[in-house]
């Protein structure tokens, strides 16, 4: 008897390491319990929830909304993609009730998948996504973002259920799979200003007059579009007229249709910017009667593949026989702007490739493809949550505090870096505390300054919360 229990007690031992349990609340994320708990609080994220969220809980058994918000962005800040990650962050609880103020927070995924399930009908969806795009202006209004570009694009999230709206269409890493097919706009800035979900068979452009005018509507009076950029997918003259009209300038890309690739073999002179890239203009009108007879200026780009292996653009099919031409990639742009240089036009669309990097943020980071419903609404409106107000948010802390004046980290790199750090919560006199596992001198010193620049933010969300 007294050997087995002296041997189940070797048991629990790791080399010279006894195992043993604890009571006391500890945690894997102590970044997220003081940097984003200081953040939230300074913001007043709270109240701005509170006052502007168009749920409301209409059973006697409702514990709040605010609790249910905060729940599925520390699931998105702990790396979950699906609902049920919450238990990553979950076996420290009580950490973040403390840290964050609140009495409860979910347990289960059933009480978030509840929640979102309320959003059945497409005018509930577009209250959320009201309170996304007034969260962005209040964002890029602190962040004297008072004029950029404003970018559109499409990006194909892949379905394996029987979701709403789970349509086969342009999808090319999972060709015949159901997707999703949603519309984002970007600021140059890199913040995320407004979304639609949409059927797996849509169409890039579909619906794109009424998404700009949308958006540009919730930028609000006080903002100024400098130019309007887009990927080929955008290239459709009602949406070109509408931009014309209305006095913005644009930089589209034009897809390499034969017509277009016949003029550009039809350049007689490219002036070289440098070692291996050249670049062209000439006008041209499509013979399609609804392009109008109204000439358009266009502008070329080569880049020489033995020059510049990784090289963007594409080898266009008419030229392959061509021994010479073959050897490049080409870029085609069409522009409203008559002043700027050929090659600046260039210059000023490259940029733009940012927003490739924004949506792997949002897919790789933030869960944008795997967070989702069976009703097509509250999808979007999870959607909108994730980019519009959790992905901003982070992205403002990212510019102003974490990596002020310097490229912004992904949320993976934030998450490695300042986020996963354990903590014990404690007392120390009259007030509750928590220690942080940090022996660094040099990251507690960071930690502390980062508390500090956090307080002095301007950024304050409830000011005129009661507008929404």
């Amino acid at each position: 008897m007294n050997r087995n229990k002296t041997k189940g007690k070797r048991n629990r031992r790791v080399n010279q390491v006894k195992i043993g349990f604890t009571n006391k609340p500890i945690t894997a994320w102590g970044g997220i319990a003081t940097l984003v708990a200081k953040y939230l609080e300074t913001i007043q994220f709270r109240e701005w929830v509170e006052a502007a969220f168009p749920l409301t809980e209409t059973s006697n058994n409702g514990r709040g909304i605010y609790e249910k918000v905060l729940a599925q962005l520390l699931t998105v800040l702990a790396g979950g993609t699906r609902f049920w990650h919450l238990s990553w962050w979950g076996h420290g609880v009580e950490v973040m009730q403390r840290a964050f103020g609140v009495a409860w927070l979910p347990a289960a995924a059933s009480t978030l998948t509840r929640f979102w399930g309320k959003i059945n009908r497409q005018s509930e969806a577009e209250k959320v996504g009201e309170f996304g795009r007034q969260m962005a202006r209040r964002i890029l209004e602190n962040a004297g973002v008072r004029e950029d570009n404003l970018n559109f694009d499409s990006t194909v999230l892949t379905r394996y259920g029987q979701q709403e709206g789970a349509r086969k269409g342009y999808n090319p890493k999972k060709r015949g799979r159901p997707s999703h097919h949603p519309l984002v706009g970007f600021v140059g800035a890199g913040y995320v200003v407004n979304l639609w979900n949409r059927r797996g068979d849509s169409s890039a452009r579909n619906g794109i007059i009424d998404f700009f005018r949308q958006t540009v509507a919730a930028l609000g009076i006080g903002f100024r579009v400098r130019r309007v950029l887009c990927d080929s997918g955008f290239y459709e003259i009602d949406f070109l007229r509408l931009l014309e009209g209305a006095g913005y300038r644009y930089i589209i890309v034009a897809p390499a249709m034969e017509i277009l690739q016949k003029r550009i073999r039809a350049v007689p002179r490219w002036a070289e910017l440098t070692r291996g890239i050249d670049v062209a203009e000439f006008r041209f009108v499509h013979q399609d009667k609804k392009w109008g007879p109204h000439e358009r200026r266009y502008v070329a780009v080569r880049q020489l593949v033995s020059e510049r292996p990784r090289a963007t653009g594409k080898q266009l099919r008419l030229f392959r026989d061509d021994e010479l031409l073959r050897e490049y990639r080409y870029s085609l742009m069409v522009t409203n702007d008559e002043e700027t240089a050929a090659a600046d036009i260039w210059r000023l669309y490259r940029p733009r490739a940012a927003d490739e990097n924004v949506l792997k943020d949002l897919k790789e980071g933030y869960g944008f493809a795997a967070f989702n419903m069976d009703q097509f609404w509250a999808t979007e409106a999870v959607m909108v949550m994730n980019a519009l107000v959790y992905h901003n948010l982070v992205h403002y802390l990212n510019r102003h505090v974490l990596n002020a004046g310097q490229p912004s980290n992904q949320l993976q790199t934030l998450r490695s870096k300042y986020l996963i750090i354990p903590a014990m919560l404690g007392s120390g006199g009259r007030y509750a505390v928590l220690r942080l596992g940090v022996s660094s001198r040099k990251l507690r010193a960071k930690l502390d300054r980062f508390l500090v620049q956090i307080s002095l933010l301007p950024l304050r969300l409830n000011c005129n919360a009661v507008e929404t």
